[in-house]
């Protein structure tokens, strides 16, 4: 199959690889919005719901590959998405690129690093195939909804033919620019951002709590004030309630966190306040918080200080 000549609304399959937390209502939305959908993951139960829906499972990444015009990768690590498309450890002989033909596409939208997707973009093009890396901005109610933020990088031209698929995912797509790494980079840029906030922010509502202030009132002050952030805003609620239910695992964070220090360290960028979130990150890891939401922060915080911010039971 190509890409070539095809009309992107009715004729192009798509191929998803990486039915997970987010992976799950993207690939769904893509099913929703008519294109034939074939998926696979290491784990075929995930995909069960999409089967119903319609799609169509694939045995290995390679089938996938060779059934699908866009391939579209959401895979947890750097290291599972270097192995599935590669053909590298359990998936040696039957990875992606061993799928692929002239005038297919591959898209990674996971989180990775820009030195690992330009490997995969090396290794795609030498099939005569394209390589756009798009990861997203977003948890799952967006994923859910269709309004992640994606951050494409690559020929425009590529970028502009996947475009309508995009756009089944996401409400805002940036295209960052030519070279393969830039949207990784941008990624990486932004999630630093959002992780320090998150720090600054738990830190914060625990010090003004122990200081014997009304947690709630700390947020409403916040969010009536230039101190408004996307943080105060809906996570100083989840913290309020003590509900550290998942938009997005701590554990996942803490993995973000550290792909941007790791970037930090290739390009000999300093970054202290980062490597100081990712600490923390690993600290309430250790404590067993893991699988909460993010905010969870606020949660180790409260045990450092011996405070309790949350007034629900």
């Amino acid at each position: 199959m190509s890409i070539v000549g095809k009309s992107m609304e009715t004729k192009v399959v798509v191929g998803f690889a990486g039915i997970g937390l987010m992976g799950s209502p993207m690939a769904k939305n893509i099913l929703k919005a008519g294109y034939p959908l074939i998926v696979w993951n290491r784990t075929p139960s995930k995909y069960e719901e999409h089967v119903k829906m319609g799609a169509k499972p694939a045995a290995t990444p390679k089938e996938l590959a060779r059934k699908s015009d866009v391939i579209i990768c959401m895979l947890a690590t750097p290291e599972a998405t270097e192995d599935v498309v590669l053909g590298k450890g359990d998936y040696a002989g039957v990875g992606i690129v061993d799928g692929l033909k002239a005038g297919k596409i591959v898209v990674d939208m996971s989180t990775n690093m820009p030195d690992v997707v330009r490997r995969l973009a090396q290794a795609v093009r030498a099939k005569g195939a394209e390589f756009v890396d798009a990861p997203v901005i977003g948890s799952v109610k967006p994923a859910t909804e269709g309004t992640l933020t994606i951050l494409p990088s690559g020929k425009k031209d590529v970028v502009d033919k996947i475009m309508p698929i995009l756009q089944t995912m996401g409400k805002k797509i940036w295209y960052i620019g030519e070279e393969v790494g830039l949207g990784c980079a941008m990624k990486l840029t932004m999630n630093l951002h959002l992780h320090i906030i998150t720090g600054a922010f738990a830190e914060a509502i625990a010090f003004g709590t122990k200081a014997g202030l009304d947690p709630a009132l700390i947020v409403e002050i916040w969010n009536n004030s230039i101190f408004k952030t996307y943080i105060t805003e809906t996570k100083g609620q989840k913290v309020l309630a003590n509900d550290y239910s998942p938009a997005f695992l701590l554990e996942l964070a803490a993995k973000d966190t550290r792909l941007a220090i790791d970037m930090a360290r290739n390009i000999g960028a300093t970054v202290p306040l980062g490597s100081l979130v990712e600490q923390l990150y690993n600290a309430a890891i250790i404590q067993g918080m893991g699988k909460l939401d993010y905010c969870a922060l606020a949660a180790l915080y409260e045990r450092l200080n011996n405070t309790k911010i949350s007034k629900a039971k």
